[in-house]
């Protein structure tokens, strides 16, 4: 596992800073891209939908098929922002939607 070592905050934010949450955030989308692929392999559209929920703030309903939903997912997944997953990662989390296997909070957000 990568060892990312916390910048100290600042304001303005310091390039550091971002060059830490940009790398917090890559493990975050390792572990959606993880939890994506194995909900795709199983057809399970809920956790597919839960997945895009936290991706992008959106979530399908009737009429769409899987692969769809799947490279929605993927769409989302590739844009998502810090501060979006900043807000949403804990919550995820709770509800299982992805595993509490990032080590590292992001920093500059709650000052």
């Amino acid at each position: 596992m990568k060892v990312l070592i916390k910048p100290e905050i600042k304001k303005p934010w310091s390039k550091e800073m971002y060059d830490y949450n940009d790398e917090v955030t890559e493990m975050m989308k390792d572990e959606i891209q993880h939890q994506l692929d194995f909900a795709y392999s199983l057809k399970n559209v809920n956790k597919i939908n839960d997945l895009v929920t936290l991706c992008g703030g959106v979530k399908f309903g009737r009429g769409f098929d899987i692969k769809e939903m799947y490279e929605s997912c993927l769409d989302e997944l590739s844009m998502v922002q810090n501060y979006w997953l900043n807000e949403e990662w804990d919550y995820a989390v709770e509800q299982k939607t992805v595993r509490d296997n990032v080590p590292y909070k992001f920093v500059g957000y709650n000052i």
